[in-house]
């Protein structure tokens, strides 16, 4: 009888191994016989099954396992058996992250985040496809993004949450699309000056985008009419805010949905002077020579005013000019009559009518 003089020595590089990392350098050796030959007891790949050095690639059974077992088994064996030796490496999960679901929010609002991450590592960094920013830091799993104008203007975003600490793990990512809803916009309307002798004031709103309702408060004790949630209402000064001499009103956005209320203000001012306003005489111009030379007056309390006309056509150099000059349209001439109203601007609306024929 021969001797067995066979040897076979099976290591790898690392016994444990990461399932997202997981390619396994095997170190062989064998003696007394002319070579050697790989084996599994998985489903993975060798990159050369004969090489003593190789490199096995585990298939997705053996990181489901958990496991698997690498086998060199001695080739040219002579008279002899062949003589084995086994290697078994552990492969750990891969960092599982979770971002969370998509959210939809209002422009006006913040988004909180839930990211999780477990297995291998349990801390992450978070990133954007926008210039917003993460409040208390990125690097927190539930942190708040803040967007900005920028990225609410764009409609939507993408962030994603990325691994850290991953040991001999790869980093792992996963996104979220962030959607963005546009918030309410909200108009009281220009702030107005009206006279104690009237003590009401005509409002005029709108409100659109995520809703188009709201509802009027007032900083006085006035009364809305016909109520405080029609837009276009009447708010009717009480005799306290006639004596404050201003009230602000605020008109906030309601039925707002996923969005933050939204408010705009204006402010009505009372005055106690009643302008004096004068259009100056009606006239009497040529249809063939039919430019108006105005010369309006205006005092006491303001001395501004703007012109308008029951007809069509123009003031130069412009409707705010006390002294324009009226031109007709041709619908004014073949009309034969169009009244020119100068009214005080900045002050109570009182007004002045004049006739051109």
């Amino acid at each position: 009888f021969a001797p067995n003089t066979i040897t076979v020595s099976a290591i790898a590089a690392d016994t444990v191994v990461c399932a997202n990392n997981a390619s396994i350098n095997v170190l062989g050796t064998v003696t007394g016989a002319t070579g050697g030959v790989w084996s599994t007891n998985g489903t993975g790949s060798f990159n050369n099954p004969f090489a003593l050095n190789a490199i096995y690639t585990p298939s997705a059974f053996d990181t489901a396992n958990g496991s698997v077992t690498l086998t060199l088994s001695s080739t040219g064996n002579g008279l002899c058996n062949p003589v084995t030796d086994n290697v078994t490496v552990t492969i750990k999960p891969a960092p599982n992250v979770n971002a969370g679901p998509n959210q939809t929010i209002c422009s006006n609002s913040t988004a909180p985040l839930n990211g999780i991450i477990f297995n291998e590592t349990t801390t992450g960094i978070w990133s954007g496809s926008g210039t917003g920013s993460f409040f208390p830091n990125n690097t927190s799993l539930n942190a708040i993004y803040l967007p900005s104008n920028l990225d609410t203007a764009s409609g939507a975003l993408t962030l994603a949450l990325i691994s850290t600490n991953n040991g001999d793990c790869n980093a792992v990512s996963d996104n979220m699309t962030l959607n963005f809803t546009p918030t309410p916009d909200v108009n009281a309307g220009p702030d107005q000056i009206v006279c104690a002798e009237f003590s009401f004031a005509n409002l005029s709103a709108s409100i659109y985008g995520a809703t188009n309702t709201g509802i009027w408060t007032t900083s006085g004790t006035g009364t809305f009419s016909p109520s405080d949630t029609a837009l276009n209402t009447t708010y009717n000064l009480s005799p306290a805010d006639t004596v404050a001499g201003s009230v602000t009103l605020v008109l906030t956005s309601t039925n707002n949905g996923i969005c933050d209320t939204v408010t705009d203000t204006l402010i009505i001012s009372v005055i106690y002077e009643t302008p004096i306003v004068v259009a100056g005489p009606d006239q009497i111009v040529c249809g063939n020579n039919a430019n108006v030379s105005l010369s309006g007056f205006v005092s006491t309390g303001t001395t501004t005013g703007i012109w308008t006309t029951s007809g069509s056509g123009t003031f130069l150099p412009t409707d705010t000019s006390l002294n324009a000059t009226y031109i007709p349209s041709n619908t004014d001439t073949s009309a034969g009559l169009v009244q020119l109203t100068l009214t005080a601007t900045n002050s109570c609306p009182v007004i002045d009518v004049l006739d051109v024929i």
